[in-house]
C-alpha cells in the first residue's frame, strides 16, 4: 500500500484491502455505480440547471412514467374525470426510457411537501404538461 494517499488511487482494490475483504471487490459489485447512470449535461441542458450528483444520493424511487419502473401507477388529479382521485395504470404507449437518469428521481420539497421529482427530459409527463412528475 503506498503511503502518499494521492497514490492510493492508482492502485488495484486487491492491493489496497486484500483480497479477504468480504463484498467491497469490483467482481462482487451488483449494480452500477450513480454516478455511471446519471448524465447531468442532459438534465442541465433540459432546464435543471439547479440538479447535482448529490440530489441522487438518497432512496432510489423510479418515475412510474420511465421503462424502467416496476410499477406504472398514478393519482388521477383531473378533476373533471369520473376517477378523480382513484389510482389508475398509465398506458404503456406513455412510457418512454429516462436516458438521462435511468428511470431515479430526486428527493424535492414543493413548500412544505417532500417528496419525488423527476427531472428527465425524456419523461412524457413534463413533455406534455411542461411541468416535471412530482409523487409524494
Amino acid at each position: 500500500m503506498p503511503r502518499n494517499p494521492i497514490d492510493k488511487c492508482d492502485v488495484t482494490w486487491e492491493d489496497r484491502y486484500g483480497t479477504t475483504a468480504s463484498g467491497n471487490l469490483p467482481q462482487y459489485n451488483r449494480t452500477k455505480c450513480i454516478e455511471d447512470i446519471i448524465d447531468l449535461n442532459a438534465i442541465h441542458a433540459g432546464g435543471a440547471e439547479w440538479v447535482t450528483i448529490r440530489d441522487f444520493h438518497y432512496f432510489h424511487i423510479k418515475c412510474p412514467y420511465s421503462t424502467e419502473a416496476e410499477l406504472h401507477y398514478v393519482l388521477n388529479t383531473n378533476r373533471d374525470s369520473p376517477n378523480f382521485w382513484k389510482v389508475e395504470e398509465i398506458p404503456a404507449s406513455e412510457l418512454a426510457d429516462h436516458t438521462a437518469t435511468g428511470g431515479m428521481m430526486i428527493r424535492y420539497a414543493k413548500g412544505n411537501k417532500y417528496g419525488w421529482l423527476c427531472v428527465d427530459p425524456d419523461c412524457p409527463f413534463f413533455i406534455n404538461n411542461g411541468q416535471r412528475y412530482f409523487y409524494r
